[in-house]
Formats: structure tokens, C-alpha cells, sequence
């Protein structure tokens, strides 16, 4: 729900991809890894998704931010626009913390 998921054993790489469809308005999660805790919340209110991410020194986040049909995230600086599939836009982070915001 969260959206966590690990790119390799060692969590040099990992996806956040929340799963904000279920009628649920909020998640969190992290798990401490051998670089660090990585950790993502997301809450959706008034029909903007709010997502967090911390991702540990040494890692890099594949983040997925969902947007409406001809939306765009919100993206802090730093954070690198990938690509845009039906439904997300997708961004890589690198170690510290983000904020980013989609639609909910």
C-alpha cells in the first residue's frame, strides 16, 4: 500500500510506487537496510497526493508519482524527471529527503 518495493538485495536500488486508488488517504513504511533506513508516507487530501521519501546514502529511489491524464508532479529540485506512463511520472532521487506531489 505503502508503495516500498527493493530494486536489489542490497537496497542500492528501490521503487516507491504508492497505491492511493484503494480509498485508503494515508500510508507509511520504512525498512532499516544495510545503507540506511529507507522510508516512504504519502497522505491524499483535497485531491492532491502528498509523497515522502527518504532514501539512505549510497541508494537511489525510482520514484512514482501518480498523476491524472495530462497532469504533471510536483518535483524538487534535484530529483530527475525518467518518463511518464498512463497514470504516474516517474523520477529518480538520490540519497536524502523528498517531497514530491501528484494527484490523488
Amino acid at each position: 500500500m505503502a508503495g516500498l518495493r527493493p530494486g536489489d538485495a542490497g537496497w542500492r536500488t528501490f521503487t516507491v510506487r504508492p497505491d492511493a486508488r484503494t480509498g485508503v488517504e494515508w500510508a507509511r513504511t520504512s525498512i532499516r537496510t544495510v545503507r540506511g533506513e529507507a522510508a516512504v508516507a504519502w497522505s491524499a487530501v483535497d485531491g492532491r497526493l502528498r509523497l515522502t521519501v527518504r532514501v539512505p546514502v549510497g541508494s537511489r529511489a525510482e520514484v512514482h508519482v501518480p498523476v491524472s491524464e495530462g497532469g504533471r508532479a510536483t518535483v524538487p529540485r534535484g530529483a530527475e524527471f525518467v518518463r511518464s506512463v498512463p497514470g504516474f511520472d516517474i523520477l529518480r532521487a538520490g540519497h536524502g529527503s523528498w517531497e514530491f506531489t501528484g494527484d490523488a
